[in-house]
């Protein structure tokens, strides 16, 4: 790619970022389980990563509307890696007495800070790439992704059993700083020219333009039927499934995580090598992606062979990136560059509303039903998808 090496630096330093995040929050989560024997206190950690998530969500627009892209990822990232520091030296001089009020604020902090993160690099992507490269550049995105979602979670438990937390924060900060120092060095972007609007436009920027281009609308309400629909694979759920369905060991709930994640590798690898084609034929993709992907859901839930479900899992890992790399790629090749981050960041809201809200209904449609009929429903969800797609207009 002719702009290649600014998108090499955006994908080094956000997988090396990605990394970190994950390996941070293993390691307060385990310490403060340990530290009060409370799973209620050890959740507020993700809670609190996803709401400082949201707020970050809300303000990007406003923040970009003033500063280059990349200077936001830029700062915000070193921002994060001092937290870090400042949470390691906490955790050092005051581990006989510690307050978890403190490592609680750190925690929203370093989340509000990284919440504006991935549609930052969303937006980028087409900033360092030629709009033809577009799909490639996803796959690639998508692919650093998913390498972090099956690898820094495993990563981080095992760093736990070789050093202590305080041990494993210090050297998750070193993570940061590298990635912080290799986004430094990110090339200049411009920055689009707004006229200057009032906070509260400003805050409602992207939902308003989500509500008025007909073809983004149509998108982001796919992806919150794929939000639902990919309630089925939570580990709540697919744990479920495994005992009662499969009547196998728990292991098996990890290899159904495990080959689904595979799946989606090798649909981001496939996507790669026949980006052009799959860019001259998005909405073929998107349609046959969906449409496979449901089938094979529904076809899980009707089976009770574990190494079938195995091998079907990891299909449908590998249609999900065949839909949603090109998806992805329409709304960079199709929307002016200066509404991509307002535009990701209220859809992301949106996103983890939807699934937050549907993954407590799932499991109790599993409580009082049965566990098959939340495949069945995500993948008639993806069905319709599937049918909504096929009716895209695509200029």
């Amino acid at each position: 790619m002719k702009k290649n090496q600014g998108f090499t630096q955006l994908i080094i330093g956000q997988t090396v970022a990605n990394v970190g995040d994950t390996i941070y929050i293993v390691a307060i989560i385990s310490s403060i389980f340990s530290w009060t024997d409370s799973a209620l206190a050890a959740a507020l950690v993700p809670v609190l990563v996803t709401g400082g998530g949201v707020i970050s969500g809300f303000l990007s627009p406003v923040i970009t509307s003033y500063f280059r892209l990349e200077q936001v990822l830029k700062v915000s990232q070193m921002c994060k890696t001092a937290l870090l520091f400042f949470m390691t030296a906490y955790l050092y001089l005051k581990a006989e007495a510690m307050n978890l009020l403190v490592l609680y604020c750190l925690v929203a902090l370093i989340s509000f800070l990284d919440g504006c993160s991935e549609p930052i690099s969303r937006a980028l992507i087409p900033k360092y790439v030629e709009k033809h490269r577009l799909v490639k550049a996803n796959g690639i995105f998508n692919s650093m992704l998913q390498t972090v979602n099956i690898g820094s979670w495993a990563i981080g438990t095992s760093l736990l059993l070789v050093f202590s937390v305080h041990q494993l924060v210090l050297l998750d900060s070193f993570l940061f700083l590298s990635a912080s120092i290799v986004l430094a060095f990110l090339p200049r972007t411009t920055r689009e020219k707004n006229e200057k609007q009032p906070l509260g436009h400003q805050l409602f920027i992207g939902w308003r333009w989500i509500m008025k281009d007909p073809l983004v609308r149509v998108i982001v309400g796919m992806d919150m039927l794929e939000s639902i629909a990919n309630t089925a694979w939570v580990s709540a759920i697919v744990l479920v499934f495994v005992r009662e369905v499969m009547q196998a060991p728990d292991a098996w709930w990890g290899y159904i995580n495990a080959t689904y994640f595979v799946g989606a590798l090798l649909g981001s690898a496939l996507v790669m090598r026949f980006s052009e084609r799959f860019d001259k034929n998005k909405r073929t993709a998107i349609v046959m992606g969906a449409v496979l992907g449901g089938l094979i859901t529904v076809a899980v839930a009707l089976s009770g062979d574990r190494f079938l479900i195995l091998g079907l899992s990891v299909l449908i890992g590998l249609f999900s990136q065949i839909k949603n790399i090109p998806q992805a790629s329409l709304i960079q090749q199709k929307v002016a560059a200066d509404r991509l981050v307002a535009i990701y960041a209220a859809s992301g809201i949106l996103n983890s509303g939807v699934f937050a809200l549907f993954t407590l209904l799932m499991g109790q449609v599993a409580d009082v039903f049965d566990v098959r009929w939340v495949f069945v429903l995500s993948g008639s969800l993806l069905l319709l998808v599937g049918l909504i797609a096929g009716k895209l207009k695509i200029s």
